[in-house]
């Protein structure tokens, strides 16, 4: 059994309805190896013949956000996009083609939560490190 299929078994197991559009948003974000807009996923769920309009849209983002299945990244204050929560990671966005690349930090970040709480008394809960820079392609641009 795969990821995808797990997790529909886990929410039925909870008791949660698996209706088209959940489904096809999960199936949508659990295959998409970068993270996805709203547009994008209305537009994945339309070929997918799921008609899901954006309030329906959100409304089953914030069930999969409350309950752990994905999460929202927000890079420089545009839309939010949402993908599977799977392990700890940080993202960096190409600031010419705005492609989004998965990127894991050797440093332990935990070390750093805990000289926070340490000096302020402040427990870190959260934290964002926001990254850009220029791919491959665009800094290398055929003329």
């Amino acid at each position: 059994m795969n990821k995808f299929d797990e997790k529909i078994e886990e929410l039925r197991a909870q008791g949660f309805r698996i209706t088209k559009t959940r489904k096809g948003i999960l199936k949508i974000l659990f295959s998409s190896k970068n993270p996805v807009s709203v547009m994008c996923i209305k537009n994945l769920l339309t070929k997918q013949k799921i008609d899901a309009n954006k309030t329906t849209i959100y409304r089953e983002l914030n069930f999969l956000l409350k309950n752990g299945t994905i999460e929202s990244i927000k890079l420089d204050d545009k839309m939010a996009m949402y993908e599977i929560c799977s392990h700890h990671h940080h993202h960096i966005k190409c600031v010419e083609c705005n492609k989004i690349f998965e990127i894991e930090l050797d440093e332990d970040i935990e070390k750093y939560e805990e000289k926070i709480f340490k000096k302020t008394g402040v427990k870190v809960l959260n934290h964002i490190f926001e990254f850009f820079g220029t791919c491959g392609p665009c800094n290398n641009p055929r003329i």
